[in-house]
């Protein structure tokens, strides 16, 4: 009951790498143990009650693609980055505890998740027409080709968070630039980069 599930660790650790990777704030990583996630709901750094094993904290792109019109970025070009940088935020995760569990070729398939595939599809109801029918198979190949490029990093980091719990943006980001050699500026990445 006091220890915290190794796949919440490889889980939030995937989340982290994504929001580091494309330059993004991150405020704190936290993972439960299981008595915490039974006891109730956790508070967040904003105030917000939420029900969840593990959290990344920081923002998006796109903060609330559900009140957004379906298409808008068929009118509105420059989403379509965010849109696909928020994608690949939000199927990290799933992906890097699918790829800890050997079952990558669905990562919702067994397991987290289901918050994340909702915002996901949210997400995808942005873009224009014509990105739709290949959206999520994208985002999860991006995913996947990223979190396999960093894999000793995140694995480090899912054993930092199964051991402390929770851990602050900065110490992630540190962390996460020390075993890569890198230090991504917003935006900095490529999404193209992800797709060889």
């Amino acid at each position: 009951m006091n220890t915290r599930r190794r796949l919440t660790a490889f889980h939030e650790a995937g989340h982290a790498l994504a929001f580091w990777w494309n330059g993004q704030p991150i405020a704190r990583v936290t993972v439960r143990t299981e008595a915490e996630a039974q006891a109730g709901p956790m508070v967040d750094l904003r105030g917000h009650v939420l029900h969840v094993e593990g959290l990344v904290e920081a923002d998006y792109f796109v903060l609330h693609p559900a009140l957004n019109a379906r298409g808008i970025a068929e009118y509105l070009p420059s989403m379509v980055e965010s849109i696909e940088r928020d994608l690949v935020d939000c199927f990290a995760g799933p992906v890097a505890e699918a790829l800890h569990r050997h079952t990558e070729s669905d990562p919702f398939s067994s397991g987290g998740g289901g918050a994340d595939r909702q915002r996901g599809f949210e997400l995808i109801s942005l873009l224009p027409e014509r990105k739709l029918l290949d959206a999520e198979s994208q985002a999860i190949a991006r995913c996947n080709r990223l979190v396999r490029r960093y894999w000793p990093a995140v694995t480090a980091l899912a054993d930092l968070l199964q051991t402390q719990g929770s851990v602050d943006g900065k110490s992630i980001s540190a962390l996460l630039s020390e075993l890569t050699g890198e230090s991504p500026r917003l935006r900095g990445n490529p999404l193209a980069s992800l797709d060889r």
